[in-house]
């Protein structure tokens, strides 16, 4: 492995030179050429040559932004040594980012990362080491693919370390980082040295794909940053309220206790919309779940795992219910088509056990929604570290709805107009999962709806699909795979202009789900919104293959 490093804080000007075609050649993986292709601002800080798990050149660097500043944006570019298809992948970083993708996830330090997280109780913290671990070695795990593929992968910390919010306060320089300018400036200095690197005449094709965080990046950089990428793939990225349907649901939890759904519960209450909603293959396709009617579960006698009391019944009602996201305006609720996924994201494993605002579930560990939203409410919106949403935020106050409105526009892509990306030829799949245990679906076919109504008809550059079964971004039992075909569909649009209609998408899992209800391997039909797709083969067809339906 050799390795070169370089501390110098001096720009190098972009040195400008001629090219062959697109990948014929590449340049040397060494600090000083790298640096002569980086644009003015942006520092090399290392480049290294690593044989495993795929040949490549791994670029790490940084740009300082100011006005406001100054703050150090990170980046990194890794450049694969065979198969280079003319193909730039920007890794969308999910939570508040924080970590520079690399492919050597082992080597990121972690703890530091962590110094900058969240400080929560000790189980918190495990929770959190856990997760940095997980995140860190799954942006390595995509960097891999997509470099075997032929992409060009690069990534940022959008100008901090770790994955809570809290790093936002009194910090304008990191909010404006954060929110869009850290990843805009990233996009243009790895994008760049692609380019020179492999001396490229021909066009590079420059792609972003991302959910939930990551999903939100994407739709910042179509709003805010329009020439960035030829084509975006999103989920979860647009809307106001980002994640204040987590303090909604959970005050009225921990208000009264008694409200808790188990996981059996919501396993009895999935099989019931399931029973009353879901196609031949299982899946439930109508975010309103076919008017599913909660009193038809309520119990008669004594609670059982095969029924819910009125309390319980009062808990799905609030979750699936809007909630208010500014002055005189409100945002839909979760759906009910796969409730399995609350237990562990929205309501917890287990019920909470008393009033304590820092932990209303202790001494076991709360749903990710809890100490999710503690941290944007602290970071984001409120200003401050000691901000708790049990006891401090209260929707019923005009102020502090005014307070979310003023900041929504901060770090979430709350506009639909879009004409800006429009106009840049860009092409954008945005895909809502149905089955979503962390942001309502709502919010993508209700962006979808507003920028139809601003801009009119949009199919020429913005498609939306709702794919049942999924919960967020993976897992439940629909179909995996939909991030991965979406984006072949969004190049296929952006380098042909092979507009997508129906998408086909498959993998099953089993991921979260009860023991005995593993999901079948299937193919599904996914149309593009507002059209549902249909079965429409003979009764008693195959129902598990995407050829038997059709959008209607």
């Amino acid at each position: 492995m050799k390795i070169h490093r370089h501390w110098g804080l001096l720009p190098f000007l972009l040195t400008g030179f001629g090219g062959l075609s697109s990948a014929a050649t590449q340049g040397p993986c060494e600090l000083e050429k790298i640096q002569s292709f980086a644009p003015e601002g942006a520092i090399v800080d290392s480049v290294t040559h690593l044989d495993t798990p795929i040949a490549h050149c791994e670029v790490v660097g940084h740009t300082i932004t100011q006005n406001p500043g100054p703050n150090r944006v990170e980046w990194t570019v890794m450049l694969p040594d065979e198969g280079f298809k003319g193909r730039y992948y920007f890794i969308g970083e999910g939570a508040a980012a924080g970590i520079v993708p690399t492919t050597r996830a082992g080597s990121v330090d972690l703890e530091a990362i962590y110094g900058h997280t969240y400080a929560g109780t000790d189980i918190q913290k495990d929770i959190q080491r856990q997760m940095m671990a997980m995140i860190a070695n799954g942006y390595a795990g995509t960097a891999v693919r997509k470099m075997a593929e032929g992409f060009a992968v690069a990534g940022t910390d959008t100008g901090h370390k770790g994955f809570m919010w809290e790093f936002l306060i009194d910090n304008p320089a990191a909010r404006l980082d954060h929110g869009h300018r850290g990843a805009h400036v990233s996009a243009v200095a790895t994008q760049e040295i692609t380019r020179r690197y492999y001396d490229m005449d021909d066009k590079l094709y420059r792609y972003h794909l991302g959910c939930s965080g990551g999903g939100r990046m994407g739709a910042m950089a179509a709003l805010h940053h329009p020439e960035d990428y030829d084509g975006i793939v999103a989920s979860t990225g647009f809307g106001k309220g980002s994640s204040m349907w987590f303090p909604w649901i959970i005050q009225y939890l921990v208000e009264k206790p008694d409200r808790w759904i188990s996981p059996a519960k919501l396993a009895f209450l999935e099989k019931a919309v399931a029973d009353h909603c879901a196609g031949p293959d299982g899946l439930v396709r109508d975010q309103n779940a076919c008017g599913f009617d909660l009193n038809s579960v309520k119990c008669e006698g004594a609670s059982t795992d095969s029924c819910l009391t009125r309390d319980q019944i009062d808990m799905a009602r609030r979750i699936t219910s809007p909630h208010p996201v500014a002055p005189g305006e409100v945002s839909g609720g979760f759906t009910l088509t796969n409730p399995i996924g609350w237990s562990g994201f929205l309501i917890g494993e287990t019920k909470p056990t008393g009033n304590d605002p820092e932990n209303p579930w202790a001494p076991n560990p709360p749903p990710s929604s809890f100490w999710i939203a503690q941290s944007i409410l602290r970071g984001v919106y409120f200003q401050d570290r000691d901000f708790n949403m049990i006891t401090d935020l209260d929707f019923d106050n005009p102020a502090h709805l005014q307070i979310l409105d003023d900041h929504h526009a901060d770090w979430g892509a709350t506009s639909s107009d879009l004409s800006g990306y429009r106009k840049a030829g860009g092409k954008f799949i945005l895909w809502a999962p149905l089955g979503e245990n962390a942001v309502p679906p709502a919010t993508e076919t209700q962006h979808h709806d507003a920028m139809v109504k601003l801009l009119g008809n949009v199919d020429d550059f913005f498609r939306t699909y709702e794919v049942p079964g999924v919960w967020h971004c993976a897992g439940g039992p629909g179909p995996q795979d939909s991030p991965e075909r979406f984006l072949d569909k969004v190049i296929a649009w952006a380098e042909e202009g092979e507009r997508p209609e129906a998408v086909v998408v498959n993998g099953a899992s089993t991921y979260g789900l009860p023991k005995t209800a593993p999901s079948p391997t299937r193919t599904v039909l996914v149309c593009p919104y507002p059209q549902k797709a249909v079965f429409t083969a003979k009764p008693g067809a195959f129902p598990y293959d995407a050829s038997n339906w059709s959008c209607q």
